[in-house]
């Protein structure tokens, strides 16, 4: 239940951050795309759990690249 709440709460932040400015919202699209692919490999070989940790780690790197685009 945590990660669902802390998934959650990353894209949340990723639309507050006003991302679709950062970055075309295909690039965004196309990179989610890939998470969730490797998102559903992850679960069938080695559980939801490591999966979500995964995701939840891709999440925040992808929204640390929208960040820094922003600031420059």
């Amino acid at each position: 239940m945590k990660m669902k709440l802390w998934t959650a709460g990353l894209f949340a932040s990723l639309i507050m951050a006003g991302s679709a400015l950062a970055m075309d919202s295909e690039t965004i699209e196309k990179h989610m795309a890939e998470i969730n692919d490797k998102y559903l490999v992850t679960a069938e070989e080695e559980g939801k759990t490591k999966a979500l940790e995964e995701k939840v780690a891709e999440l925040e790197a992808m929204i640390q690249l929208i960040l820094d685009d922003q600031d420059t």
